[in-house]
């Protein structure tokens, strides 16, 4: 048996370990390898040199883009100011600088979000097996950004040229991790997806251009007990990878056996914690068959910073004139759907437990589903292009099972 401490603890010490190293080697075009970036996050792979084997091939730096973008934005600002320059949007520049001025310095956001983490992950290890969230440590630290990265961030902004002509150092939350087991990774197989893996989640119903009659009734099917339960109408609104798990558990009594562990898990975390996982767009979570053949789970990524009972009363406000602002109304989007998801998969696998979010008889139902569909959707100038009704893989079965 091993003396050293686990990886997770090392974490920081070999990441900084191996950027010091890529400083110092001229030959080397940036401290860290840029491999890739999500909604949330810039990801960087920390590995060994060409050629070197070492624990540093383990190890992913997660920079949050939020705070990554804003030190960009003001290191971006600061250079425009002290050699300004003819760009094609002067006046969106000029408002940008005074509004980075006038804002409190992100150290203080920093370190409130590093608090709630925190909170988060205890809740989380009080709720799940700690073998089955991925180890992570959070930390505030500079991370750098080479010409290449900033533009493509900037370039969100319409401000790819403000971008620096060489590596800015930006201070940002980042998450050390390590890395995910091959079989929970998304690879790709000849002829398809991994089908020992699937990314569990669902995506925004409010996105798609339901009908009305038919969000009401998905949301009578989830968040009560009367309406009959159509798979079909329920299945189009999760993650593909969701809906073969779902289908094939049908035919696999293992696999049923941990979807109904997990989701009842995600359930009761909710409910004791007042926090919620990060399921939307799936990703967050895999389902997978481990070396032994044995279907497991993995978290990877579940921070969410909702509360659970602040969304519930946004809910009721909306039934009301109550004035909603933007953040509330982007949490309560989140929960709508998470709490939709779980409750509509603990119906199909026969689990009693349900996340109370929506509440009344059919009727109240249906009028807070007119008032939560419209407000969204003019919130977020929804439907797009997206097409309701197809419906992901094979359904074999309408109807719920019992335990």
């Amino acid at each position: 048996m091993t003396e050293h401490p686990p990886l997770s603890r090392q974490i920081p010490e070999l990441a900084g370990k191996y950027a010091k190293e890529r400083k110092d080697d001229p030959l080397l075009p940036a401290d860290l390898q840029y491999a890739g970036h999500g909604g949330e996050s810039v990801v960087f792979r920390v590995g060994p040199k060409e050629g070197r084997e070492g624990t540093h091939r383990r190890l992913v730096l997660k920079a949050d883009m939020h705070y990554l973008k804003r030190g960009l934005l003001r290191d971006a600002y600061t250079r425009w100011e002290t050699r300004p320059r003819t760009t094609s949007n002067d006046e969106r520049i000029q408002e940008g600088a005074k509004a980075m001025h006038e804002q409190e310095d992100d150290s203080i956001g920093m370190e409130d979000v590093l608090d709630r983490e925190a909170d988060f992950m205890k809740a989380l290890l009080r709720s799940f097996p700690s073998d089955q969230i991925l180890p992570t440590r959070t930390v505030i630290s500079e991370v750098p950004v080479t010409p290449e990265v900033a533009c493509e961030i900037l370039g969100r902004e319409d401000l790819k040229d403000l971008a620096s002509s060489s590596t800015v150092r930006v201070p940002t939350i980042v998450r050390y991790q390590e890395m995910i087991p091959e079989r929970a990774r998304m690879l790709k197989k000849e002829g398809g997806e991994n089908h020992d893996m699937h990314s569990f989640g669902f995506r925004y119903v409010e996105r798609f251009d339901i009908p009305l009659n038919e969000y009401q009734r998905l949301n009578r099917m989830t968040f009560g007990e009367r309406e009959p339960f159509d798979a079909r109408l329920f299945y189009g609104f999760l993650h593909v990878g969701t809906v073969r798990l779902l289908e094939d558990s049908y035919k696999d009594q293992d696999l049923a056996n941990r979807l109904r562990d997990m989701v009842q898990h995600m359930i009761t975390f909710t409910k004791t914690s007042d926090k919620m996982l990060d399921l939307a767009g799936g990703g967050n979570v895999r389902v997978y068959k481990n070396n032994e053949g044995k279907w497991t789970y993995l978290i990877v990524d579940p921070f969410a910073d909702i509360e659970w009972t602040g969304v519930r009363d946004v809910a009721q406000r909306l039934l009301g004139s109550t004035r909603v602002d933007t953040l509330a109304g982007s949490d309560f989007l989140n929960a709508i759907n998470y709490a939709r998801a779980l409750n509509g998969m603990a119906r199909i696998l026969g689990l009693e437990d349900r996340l109370t979010f929506l509440s009344g008889v059919d009727v109240h139902l249906d009028k807070q589903s007119e008032k939560h569909l419209f407000f969204l959707r003019s919130r977020h100038h929804w439907p797009d292009k997206k097409v309701f009704g197809k419906a992901q893989g094979t359904l074999e079965a309408t109807v719920p099972r019992k335990k």
